[in-house]
């Protein structure tokens, strides 16, 4: 028998903890999860960790001396055994290559060992992706993030929406094109005290370290409308074009250089076309309209080792995102397109540094510019007709700058079983200047086709005034946290948490979080529970709301049936107002959990777990200068106009029962699914929703809008180093709620909200959704070596909604159009994607 000797390699990455961390693959570089590593002091005690999905295993706490890191042999590969010495300058990372021991003539059926682990960021019910799975996995357009939120629950998002974790900063995207992305994850450590939002609410996302040698990929992908399927509303198939050209390079400026840099960018030009399925007087409006988006990205990076325990890096990126004929497609008709102009440019200084072998200090400073002006195609009063069409003009010209510093600085501190991490986040000290002139021609709004063609307008609402208004929108999170191990089976994750943002002010935002993980003797079941309070952010438009409609700044009003097509504002007209409740709170949710995690074969876990919430003070709106009831003619006060008042006074529960498992079963797949029941009820619909009946909540409470009963993901990968690989996603969900609406303004409000008699919010439910997507890629060498280290070429054929399955949206909930209860958007038909890609 032919005896192979083991290969371990030890590598330093980019910002890392006060931890021994590392991760076991194969030989073909193939990460494998499900392995017990242990970790022995000269003492004699030893503590372990199993890989989790991507591969990877952790020691925290781990004080300073000599160690013995040892992995048991796991079938056919040999015994690992190595000594690490924690000092000065501790192991950020170790990477375990295995090698097969042995060549035998005959097979023996040998179970592997498996276990999964007590760790807060080892939960076995996240979704994860590392740069391999993303490169094997069909995502359409290389837009990572969105092939990843599936797996987010949307009770979790807050008000200012889904957050997005690069590197330790928030930000709005990834910073860096799709190839530099390391890996990404969804719930990775529900209940830390870190962040703002639970772990169902946020993307953490890590970018690539330099590494020792220059290193690269580029990448090309195109679509074309002649190999795609047509869609569902089209009358003719649109002629589409998407190419994006995108690549990074990164790696040391030269041999042996303590400077590391990082280099990526992309260019999308998207020919994309919008489909118009709407309604008028004179019939069905079917129509393709142009509505391309072109997208340029840049971000370099430089990475310096001012010695052994001092790491700074700074970095630039730059994103600009040019769209034309923006909110065309269903009943909004082409004249109502909006042309804009996105750009951010950020600067980002990182700071790590280890004061001693048990004490880190990691500073991270982030300056962001925006200026994002949208300008409306047709310069002409809008019409939105109800059920019917929206037309006209959009109304819709506003520009908007942001410029944005953060602040984060966090202390990591190990000290026997405590791993303590405390510090402040400043997410934003931001001054947002808004120059608005929306709606200065006035928009109609007709409550039906038959009032549009009797020129009878439920309202005519138009702007008037300067627009300009400057603020300041700061926020700021302190918080502590303590993992402890308690036992070696049992930790424990406490942690306390303070918010605080301008224009909210609270001194009651504390939010205690806790886990507990306790696993069984066995070393494969882990029970895992944890509840956690979180509080919300408001977001920078209900700020500019309060700011500019204050009836000086900018002048709103609404005059009910009003002529038609000549309506004018008399003079003297109360204008609108809004203000904010003397009693708003930042909404509050509270998380709870409990999972049993079972790892049910050689790298591959179970994880079945219940998840509740229950939400406090949520966000509304609310005219309370309403007419009043019972004949809602006249309004209280006749002085002013709608008096939109942002209260914090709704509710909302949820109930869910998901499982999830990651597998990587062998060569033949690898990959990560997860089903949800799920109910969620509450009685809002967010900041800038207003209830039907201003004085009467009555029916308000019930399905969340996003509320979905069954839902079901899947990404993995079939036979990955085969020529019948295979990249496959899957997406099954059942229908969401929507309203049924009476077509009249019963409550003379000009909103067109209200129900008829009985009939409950949210009592509807459009049709469910399915998608299958597929990726088969082949890679062709040019060098020898170590696979992971070789020169190739990589042709990739994508198809998405592969069984061209018509996934409707767009509902129409009023009893007086002709739409009523039909679908008036679909998503795409089925399209083709081809891909170049080349590593070095």
């Amino acid at each position: 028998m032919i005896q192979l000797l083991l290969l371990v390699g030890l590598t330093t990455v980019a910002f890392a903890q006060q931890t021994v961390r590392g991760s076991v693959v194969d030989s073909g570089e193939a990460v494998v999860p499900g392995l017990t590593v242990e970790l022995s002091a000269q003492n004699g005690t030893t503590v372990t960790a199993v890989t989790n999905e991507a591969g990877r295993f952790f020691f925290r706490g781990v004080g300073e001396g000599a160690y013995h890191l040892h992995l048991a042999a796991q079938q056919s590969f040999a015994v690992f055994d190595t000594k690490l010495t924690v000092g000065r300058r501790p192991v950020d990372e170790v990477t375990i290559h295995l090698v097969v021991a042995e060549v035998k003539t005959e097979v023996d059926a040998v179970e592997e060992e498996a276990g999964v682990s007590t760790a807060a960021e080892s939960n076995a019910n996240q979704a994860a992706a590392d740069s391999k799975a993303l490169e094997a996995l069909p995502i359409f357009d290389q837009n990572v993030l969105g092939a990843l939120m599936p797996f987010l629950s949307q009770s979790a998002i807050g008000t200012s929406g889904i957050s997005i974790v690069v590197d330790g900063v928030e930000m709005k995207g990834t910073g860096v094109s799709a190839s530099a992305l390391k890996e990404v994850r969804i719930n990775n450590d529900p209940y830390s005290a870190e962040t703002n939002r639970p772990g169902r609410g946020r993307i953490e996302v890590i970018t690539k370290a330099p590494g020792d040698k220059v290193h690269g990929t580029l990448n090309f992908l195109i679509r074309d409308a002649a190999l795609d399927a047509k869609n569902y509303f089209a009358q003719v198939k649109p002629q589409e074009q998407k190419r994006i050209f995108e690549g990074s390079v990164l790696g040391p400026l030269y041999r042996g250089s303590r400077t590391g840099f990082l280099i990526s960018g992309s260019r999308q030009e998207d020919d994309a076309q919008a489909i118009v399925h709407a309604v008028s007087p004179a019939g069905p409006i079917d129509a393709n309209v142009p509505a391309p988006v072109h997208e340029t990205d840049f971000a370099v990076r430089l990475t310096r080792d001012l010695n052994a325990n001092h790491r700074v890096s700074l970095q630039y990126n730059v994103t600009d995102v040019v769209s034309r004929n923006l909110g065309v497609g269903g009943l909004v008709t082409q004249d109502a397109g909006i042309n804009s102009q996105a750009r951010e440019e950020d600067v980002i200084f990182n700071d790590r540094l280890i004061l001693s072998p048990t004490l880190i200090n990691q500073l991270q400073l982030f300056y962001e510019k925006d200026h994002d002006p949208a300008r409306s195609v047709v310069n002409a009063r809008k019409l939105v007709v109800d059920g019917g069409f929206t037309g006209g003009g959009a109304q819709a010209d506003q520009y908007t700058t942001e410029n944005n510093l953060k602040i984060n600085d966090i202390v990591s501190l190990s000290r026997g079983k405590h791993y303590v991490k405390f510090g402040i986040t400043i997410p934003n000290i931001s001054r947002r200047a808004w120059e608005d002139h929306t709606n200065r021609l006035g928009t109609y709004n007709f409550s039906s086709l038959g009032d549009y063609g009797a020129g009878r307008p439920t309202a005519f609402t138009q702007l008037q005034g300067s627009g300009r208004a400057v603020f300041w929108l700061n926020e700021l999170g302190i918080f502590v946290q303590d993992q402890v191990q308690i036992a070696p089976r049992l930790q424990a994750v406490v942690g306390l948490r303070y918010d605080w943002q301008t224009y909210f002010e609270s001194p009651h935002n504390v939010s205690p979080r806790g886990s507990l993980a306790y696993a069984l003797k066995d070393k494969k079941t882990v029970i895992r529970g944890g509840a956690g309070m979180f509080y919300d952010r408001s977001g920078p438009a209900p700020i500019a709301d309060l700011k500019l409609l204050n009836g000086v700044n900018l002048r709103s009003y609404t005059v009910f049936q009003g002529s038609y097509p000549n309506a004018a504002v008399p003079a003297g007209y109360p204008s609108n107002l809004v203000r904010r409740a003397d009693d708003t709170y930042i909404p509050c949710t509270v998380h709870y959990s409990l999972a049993l995690e079972r790892s049910i074969a050689a790298g591959t876990t179970l994880a079945v777990s219940y998840d509740g919430l229950r939400g406090f003070h949520l966000f509304r709106s609310r005219d309370v200068n309403a007419p009043l009831p019972p004949i809602y003619g006249v309004r209280p006060d006749a002085s002013v106009g709608v008096l939109r008042q942002m209260e914090s006074k709704g509710r909302q529960i949820s109930n869910a029962l998901e499982i999830n498992v990651q597998t990587k079963a062998g060569p033949w797949f690898s990959g990560m699914a997860q089903y949800v029941l799920s109910r969620t009820e509450n009685d809002t619909g967010g900041i800038a929703w207003f209830p039907a009946n201003q004085y009467n909540l009555a029916g308000e409470y019930g399905r969340a809008d996003f509320d979905q009963r069954h839902r079901f993901e899947m990404l993995g990968t079939f036979h990955e180093e085969s020529w019948w690989n295979l990249g496959l996603g899957v997406h099954v969900a059942s229908g969401l709620p929507y309203t049924e609406t009476a077509g009249i303004d019963l409550f003379h409000t000009g909103m067109l909200n209200a129900r008829p008699a009985g009939v409950s919010r949210n009592a509807l439910q459009a049709a469910g959704a399915v998608s299958v997507d597929a990726r088969w890629a082949h890679d062709l060498y040019f060098s020898r070596g170590k696979q992971s280290e070789r020169r190739h070429l990589t042709f990739g054929v994508e198809a998405f909604n592969l069984t061209n399955r018509a996934n409707f949206g767009g509902y129409v909930g009023n009893v007086r159009s002709s739409l009523f209860q039909q679908p008036t958007t679909a998503q795409p038909a089925r399209r083709m994607q081809f891909s170049l890609r080349y590593k070095f």
